[in-house]
């Protein structure tokens, strides 16, 4: 996986470090990934996450920091080996593993799959001043028309084929 060295590298991360972040972008990889489009990670998920860790959801800090160190625990005891080493079929064995919560040594191995999976997506898909959603890739894949200061009466109840507008600077970016 390559990533962008900028905003969304996990060295410039200031909540997370550097090796939770490497590993968070191997999970949000996985629960979206690349393919022909961009995934999470392309998208700024990562940023989006660690903007809200040192904000609003810091509180969740603790749960991110036991969460990854337990996806690692859990690879070393299945596979012996980190998680971001093994191929994608062993990582995706992993995460069912906590989206199930069949991981005996933590116990809230559901609730931050969860977690996580529901900060990827809302990364992927959110305002992009939020930190995520980059160059409103996350919208265009959903034909979201983002933030439009009104509709013509042609769009009512039909497909809106508006380029995207992100509320922070109101207007669409050059394609």
């Amino acid at each position: 996986m390559v990533m962008e060295v900028e905003a969304n590298s996990p060295e410039s991360f200031k909540v997370l470090t550097t090796n939770e972040a490497r590993t968070l972008a191997v999970i949000a990889d996985r629960i979206f990934p690349k393919t022909d489009t961009p995934g999470a990670v392309e998208i700024g998920a990562l940023n989006y996450i660690e903007t809200a860790l040192a904000g609003d959801y810091a509180s969740l800090v603790p749960l991110y920091r036991q969460g990854i160190d337990a996806v690692n625990r859990h690879s070393r005891a299945q596979y012996g080996a980190a998680f971001a080493d093994l191929s994608d079929c062993q990582r995706d064995g992993i995460l069912v593993d906590f989206e199930a919560g069949r991981v005996a040594t933590f116990k809230k191995a559901a609730e931050f799959f969860e977690t996580v999976r529901y900060h990827v997506l809302e990364g992927v898909f959110c305002e992009p001043h939020y930190g995520g959603n980059k160059d409103m890739v996350g919208w265009r894949l959903v034909n979201f028309p983002g933030q439009q200061f009104g509709y013509a009466d042609a769009y009512i109840n039909k497909p809106v084929d508006l380029e995207p507008v992100a509320i922070a600077d109101g207007k669409t970016p050059e394609k």
